[in-house]
């Protein structure tokens, strides 16, 4: 019983090494990827372009940078089609069908939107379907204001 007793406290201890090691890792992880998220947005600051990650089923995951002035936190959730004004809608559909269909892995369409001072403006946009990158896991939108 003695014997058993010894190997489980020497398990242990290696269990609580390993575990401090990894905490190590996560922090210095936690703090690159901190580094690299102001990095991004840095770069993007000066853009005229935005980022919108979605989900398959049109709902607004994350806006990396908008160009409609609305509240990017509060956007997560909406379908992003809530943003086109109702003529351009089915087509904004359309386009995830497609992708969703795997006819294609890239969509370009424009769609007026809808900004947060009531403005309308045409967004020229590509859509990509990234749903298979773990590291994404779904549509991206690249977009700019179309002249």
């Amino acid at each position: 019983m003695t014997d058993d007793l010894a190997a489980s406290q020497a398990e242990i201890e290696k269990l609580s090494e390993e575990l401090a090691r990894l905490e190590e890792e996560n922090a210095l992880l936690e703090e690159a990827l901190g580094r690299n998220g102001k990095l991004f947005e840095a770069l993007l600051s000066g853009s005229n372009q935005g980022i919108t990650l979605t989900g398959p089923d049109r709902r607004i995951v994350r806006v990396v940078k908008g160009l409609t002035d609305f509240n990017a936190v509060s956007l997560a959730g909406e379908s992003i089609e809530l943003l086109a004004i109702p003529d351009d809608r089915e087509s904004l559909v359309e386009a995830y069908r497609q992708l969703l269909a795997g006819r294609r892995r890239k969509i370009g369409i424009v769609v007026r939107v809808m900004r947060a001072d009531g403005e309308v403006v045409r967004h020229a946009a590509i859509l990509t379907d990234m749903l298979d990158d773990p590291c994404v896991q779904g549509i991206v939108w690249n977009y700019s204001v179309a002249l």
